[in-house]
């Protein structure tokens, strides 16, 4: 209903109208319609009816169609005249229609398919003239019999604790609506197996509409089997909101050792609240630990995920799981292995020490055929070898066997742990300057820097295996990146390359950045 929309309305003939006589703050207006003036109207090129009397009336929104104000007043408020709902907000703050009345089978779930997966319905029928109680969810198509006249029609699953699958004809749909939304409570704790299957199935399409309040009470049962159920429900309902979990963290880590299928959604369950809430499940992850190198894969995936959530907040506090990640650690790509290999990674940069005994692991990954795989090692090893440049070592020629890989962020994690390892052992790489000049021209800004500074630390003691690329490292002196100006300055300067004189004065003189100018001429009073 709308009184203000007056002012701007007009006939359908485009005419203004005179606004309503009803002043502001009245109540409910009697549903009936003027019988004088005209009707229906436009506001905005949509059209409206006037409500009331010819003394007191005011606009209402015509939400499907009608020929006549009886028709509108008949599809449009209810019994007693109370308007029906036809429009809501949605969470943009636009209009959008809650109510239909559906020409067919395909407007019906078009119109459901517009709402999150949780949102029930009331279905109003014209045989019985009232909603099908209670509110339904996961409305879909019935398949057609033998016979194409058949009648289309849909099923759809009952929001109550018991749910029952009912069917309804489609000619028999006058208006499907959103309902106000429902909470079905958890079933008692002596409800059946089968009981809680069909709940199960409930929790399973619309999450939304499970009461979760009781459902930490249904993980305490003493059933093992009921228990599996009631923690499967629970991670259906965490996975759309995770908040109804936060109580129950203790309920659901004593399931982590009730059985692979309790232990499976208990982890799911606490990987749902550690996405949001890392801090609050960082307390318990002790027995999570326990449950990474389980038999099942879908159980160790679902520890490293949770782990993996934790320690992009808080990586100390699953530092006592690299042991078992290390265990997970193959050459062959799971889930678990990505999420062990990631949560690494993570761990690696501030405590490098804790990581470094999987450096052999991590060195083995290269073997791989999977680009992301070897990524992650890479990245990984980077992080170790920048505190520790002994530690991967033993794994040179298979770095340097990464420097052709067609992923430029590979190429730049080889060539950057290459040049880690330059630090202390410039010997052991040295050998391969002919591989690495190769990437003083590559495509990949971060490739090319860090293979400049590799040169750099080679300079350092074998400046002769450096000396052959002086012309690609003179030309680094303008490339658009500032750290491949920098490093190509030091590596320069430390092969005493008289050649580059002229240009690493231009640098000096007329670089942007000061760190070019400062390297210039550092290297500058080198050569002189």
């Amino acid at each position: 209903m709308c009184r203000d929309c007056a002012t701007t309305a007009t006939t359908t003939a485009g005419d203004p109208i005179d606004a309503p006589p009803t002043p502001q703050g009245t109540s409910a207006l009697p549903a009936t319609a003027p019988k004088s003036g005209p009707n229906p109207v436009v506001v905005d090129g949509v059209t409206c009816w006037r409500v009331g009397t010819d003394d007191r009336w005011q606009l209402a929104r015509d939400a499907v169609g009608c020929d006549s104000a009886r028709e509108f007043l008949r599809r449009h408020t209810d019994a007693d005249g109370t308007p029906l709902r036809w429009f809501g907000i949605d969470h943009r703050g636009s209009p959008q229609q809650v109510r239909i009345d559906p020409d067919g089978v395909v407007d019906l779930l078009s119109f459901c398919e517009t709402f999150g997966s949780g949102t029930a319905f009331d279905i109003e029928t014209a045989r019985p003239a009232s909603p099908i109680e209670p509110p339904v969810v996961d409305l879909q198509r019935v398949t057609a019999s033998r016979s194409t006249h058949d009648t289309p029609q849909v099923s759809a699953l009952t929001a109550e604790p018991a749910p029952r699958r009912v069917v309804v004809s489609i000619d028999a749909v006058e208006t499907i609506a959103v309902a106000p939304q429902p909470t079905v409570a958890t079933p008692d704790p002596g409800a059946t197996t089968q009981q809680l299957d069909r709940y199960g199935q409930l929790a399973a399409v619309a999450p939304g509409v499970i009461n979760p309040s009781g459902l930490e009470t249904l993980l305490r049962t003493p059933d093992p089997q009921a228990r599996a159920t009631a923690v499967e429900i629970f991670e259906s309902v965490l996975a759309a909101t995770a908040t109804s979990g936060l109580t129950a963290i203790s309920s659901l880590v004593d399931c982590l050792d009730a059985g692979r299928v309790s232990t499976l959604y208990a982890l799911r369950s606490l990987a749902h609240i550690a996405e949001l809430y890392p801090d609050i499940v960082a307390e318990e992850v002790d027995p999570v630990i326990d449950t990474v190198t389980a038999d099942s894969r879908l159980v160790a995936a679902a520890a490293t995920r949770l782990l993996l959530y934790v320690a992009e907040h808080n990586p100390g506090a699953v530092l006592d799981a690299v042991p078992a990640f290390g265990s997970l650690l193959a050459p062959t790509p799971t889930r678990a292995r990505r999420q062990a290999l990631a949560t690494v990674g993570l761990l690696a940069k501030p405590h490098p020490g804790a990581v470094r005994p999987l450096v052999p692991q991590l060195c083995s990954l290269l073997d791989t055929d999977d680009t992301a795989f070897r990524i992650s090692s890479t990245a990984a090893l980077g992080r170790v070898t920048a505190a520790y440049p002994a530690a991967a070592t033993p794994a040179v020629p298979t770095l340097v066997a990464q420097l052709d890989a067609d992923h430029p962020e590979l190429r730049a994690n080889a060539v950057g742990v290459l040049g880690d390892i330059a630090r202390e052992y410039p010997t052991d790489i040295a050998p391969y300057t002919d591989e690495l000049a190769a990437r003083l021209t590559d495509d990949d800004p971060t490739v090319r820097s860090n293979t400049a500074g590799a040169f750099a630390r080679i300079a350092s003691v074998k400046p002769r295996h450096v000396e052959p690329f002086t012309d690609a490292l003179i030309e680094l002196l303008d490339d658009e990146w500032t750290r491949s100006r920098v490093h190509a300055c030091w590596a320069l300067g430390r092969c005493d390359a008289t050649a580059a004189a002229d240009a690493l004065a231009e640098c000096h003189h007329t670089d942007p950045e000061e760190s070019v100018r400062q390297r210039a001429a550092w290297a500058l009073e080198r050569i002189e």
